[in-house]
């Protein structure tokens, strides 16, 4: 098990959480300027490190597989699609029955619902209704052309770079942005994380990089540097990718891990459901316990609500998303058995 890569999954997920507890602190509770301020309003950098996770995960996981594209692409709506339905679903329900707590006057409408449940809300120009559901949105758009190249081409992982990176060049055009409206959603930059992250993985898998993946990769973060020195994937995607790389090797050192790791890396398992838990939660118990307990510091706030927010994504992993993840896999067609990593299991494929 790449058990450093689970603990940079929890890591990414509670940096999320906690930026967004500092950020809807009440009034007369907001942590103070300082180093840590600067840090926890950073911590929504933390999707930076999923998106290149998941470029080195998806690598990893296929790399020696014989899946169709079909049998791909299933398996990753299966992880992604089913929990996601359930907690959007259950927001709607709050706003509809809590109006006051939870509602957003001509938020949840037909369209949008069903522009968030396609994971298209950027049609509109729009984030979904689980605000988080943004970041899933690039993960769809990027399982979507794995698969289309997996059909279409045989090198797929040499091509992904290739296509991805022509794509962000492309976005760098000046007037390109303003053309596309919300379209520019396809030639946004972030998608070099998912590069980076296949990257990553190559050179721990093969021990070295393609000239092609590298030259095209290159010259795309290239064009972002010229046009956007403090782009997000020059700023956080780059070190993440190296984050990611490094407990690669460090995890392949470990071959077994003391149970303190054991337990994050569990926890890390749990980190998609506690990126969604955190949806209404951050705000409505950082609202609670301020008002339960008046005296507490700004800090400590913070880290119980992200304490609070873990737990409960803890506890929907376990009552929800892997049941509804052995759900899907029992009801699926019968898959045909691949010479398959061991270490696949860590990533719940």
């Amino acid at each position: 098990m790449l058990v450093y890569i689970q603990i940079l999954r929890l890591i990414a997920a509670v940096a999320v959480v906690a930026f967004h507890a500092w950020g809807v602190a009440p009034e007369g509770f907001k942590v103070p300027e300082s180093a840590i301020s600067f840090v926890l309003s950073h911590g929504g950098h933390g999707v930076d490190l999923f998106f290149v996770i998941s470029g080195f995960i998806i690598f990893y996981a296929t790399h020696r597989a014989t899946f169709t594209p079909a049998e791909f692409l299933r398996r990753r709506v299966e992880r992604i699609a089913p929990l996601y339905f359930v907690v959007t679903f259950a927001v709607v329900i709050l706003a509809m029955t809590l109006p006051d707590t939870f509602g957003t006057e001509g938020w949840y409408t037909p369209r949008h619902i069903l522009k968030s449940l396609a994971f298209i809300a950027f049609t509109d120009g729009e984030m979904p209704v689980l605000y988080m559901g943004w970041s899933l949105e690039y993960e769809m758009y990027f399982y979507l052309a794995v698969a289309l190249l997996m059909a279409l081409t045989r090198d797929v992982w040499r091509n992904i770079v290739m296509v991805f990176s022509a794509i962000a060049i492309v976005g760098r055009i000046p007037g390109i942005d303003t053309t596309l409206g919300n379209y520019a959603f396809f030639v946004d930059p972030m998608i070099l994380e998912f590069v980076l992250g296949v990257i990553a993985a190559s050179l721990f898998v093969n021990s070295r990089v393609s000239w092609p993946i590298s030259v095209a990769a290159a010259c795309a973060i290239a064009a972002v540097l010229v046009t956007e020195p403090a782009n997000r994937v020059i700023v956080f995607g780059i070190p993440s990718a190296c984050l990611v790389a490094a407990a690669a090797f460090v995890s392949r050192k470990r071959m077994y891990p003391s149970w303190p790791e054991r337990a994050l890396a569990r926890l890390g398992d749990a980190s998609y459901s506690i990126y969604l838990a955190q949806v209404q939660t951050v705000s409505l118990a950082s609202t609670s316990i301020a008002s339960l307990v008046p005296i507490i510091p700004p800090l400590l706030l913070v880290i119980v609500t992200c304490g609070i927010v873990v737990a409960l994504g803890l506890l929907l992993n376990i009552l929800a998303e892997r049941p509804l993840l052995n759900l899907c896999r029992r009801i699926g067609p019968r898959r045909t058995r691949t010479p398959l990593i061991p270490e696949m299991r860590a990533f719940g494929k």
